[in-house]
């Protein structure tokens, strides 16, 4: 799982700035700094983890997003302007098929501008046969996921690469 920590933060470093600075135009007014998270959210999820904004705007985007299923939303209120500009537009958006994934955070860690969220992702392909790395065959209880963001000046999303494994009983281990 370091491996693919450092590969993911690797692949956000050589993202170059000036592709990323083309999805936030200079003219548009700068959000606040701190992301309001809605209440009802804050209340009804774990939020314990997330001591500082932009903790707390990775976990409001990854629960906003997938366990109450509001894919649209969450891209619109959480990340920066110009991320998405068919949503900005009234486009629709398609997440994954079948019901949304539920996470379950298990570790947030915040260095500079990066967050990076640990979490066990339930609902799709659980008790699926899969193969491991190492040839070992396992029925998948979830996937372990590291989520990798960016967040720009004005604590919002700017940049997010997400390193997927799927668990099974054995491998389940979050320490």
């Amino acid at each position: 799982m370091v491996r693919a920590i450092i590969a993911g933060l690797a692949l956000m470093a050589a993202t170059p700035v000036a592709a990323q600075e083309v999805f936030c135009p200079a003219d548009d007014p700068l959000p606040p700094l701190e992301v309001a998270i809605p209440a009802e959210l804050m209340a009804k999820y774990d939020f314990s983890l997330a001591d500082t904004p932009n903790k707390r705007t990775a976990l409001a985007y990854l629960y906003t997003a997938w366990n109450e299923g509001h894919l649209r939303e969450a891209r619109l209120t959480y990340w920066r302007r110009g991320s998405f500009p068919e949503l900005e537009a009234g486009g629709a958006v398609s997440g994954p098929p079948g019901p949304p994934p539920r996470y379950t955070i298990h570790r947030v860690i915040e260095e500079g501008d990066s967050v990076v969220v640990l979490a066990l992702v339930e609902g799709m392909g659980v008790g699926s046969e899969f193969t491991n790395l190492f040839g070992q065959t396992a029925v998948k209880i979830g996937d372990g996921v590291v989520e990798l963001f960016r967040f720009d000046e004005n604590g919002l999303i700017a940049s997010k690469v997400d390193i997927i494994e799927p668990m099974s009983e054995r491998s389940y281990d979050f320490r």
